[in-house]
């Protein structure tokens, strides 16, 4: 009957192994041809390949989906051919920073990135934008002067990003630079 049990046991053992809490992200950009990143909502998670430079590489196209899992010190991902990897967890880090030092005016845009997703300002700070005035922010020009100030009106995003030089403005998150 023993004997009943562990191979009952065994022959489960693979299913529930694989049972992960899994969840929806996108991969960012790596630093290196080893480090892998994901961006979700509100974490940027960074881990490593775990064995040689020779082994295979996961398929890690940036700005697309990806699907993961965290277990202890191992961050899973699952492929586009539906196979788990297993990777080195580094660390997560909050994406988006609720301070800011220098509110108020005085600045200036250093660049708009396509379609008007972030904006970067002449001190580094860089903002993601409220996805729904991205039709507006897409027509902001470098040297376009800006205003920042803390915002309540949105729970999604902390700050508001003003554009004195158009009289416009968007609700926007301050990221948190790159370690």
């Amino acid at each position: 009957m023993l004997a009943i049990a562990l191979v009952l046991y065994g022959a489960s053992a693979p299913s529930w192994a694989a049972d992960r809490a899994w969840k929806t992200g996108m991969w960012g950009h790596p630093t290196d041809d080893r480090v892998y990143v994901i961006e979700t909502a509100r974490e940027v998670i960074t881990a490593e390949a775990a064995g040689s430079a020779s082994q295979s590489r996961i398929a890690a196209e940036a700005d697309t989906r990806v699907q993961f899992a965290i277990d202890g010190q191992t961050l899973y991902v699952l492929g586009a051919d539906k196979v788990e990897h297993a990777l080195k967890l580094v660390g997560a880090v909050p994406k988006y920073s609720n301070t800011y030092s220098a509110l108020g005016g005085g600045h200036y845009i250093k660049s708009v990135a396509p379609g008007g997703t972030s904006v970067t300002l002449e001190d580094g700070s860089r903002w993601d934008m409220d996805p729904g005035q991205y039709f507006a922010i897409a027509g902001w020009q470098p040297d376009d002067l800006i205003s920042v100030r803390r915002s309540t009106d949105s729970p999604d995003f902390a700050f508001e990003v003003d554009n004195t030089s158009q009289d416009d403005g968007a609700m926007a998150n301050h990221r948190v630079a790159p370690r």
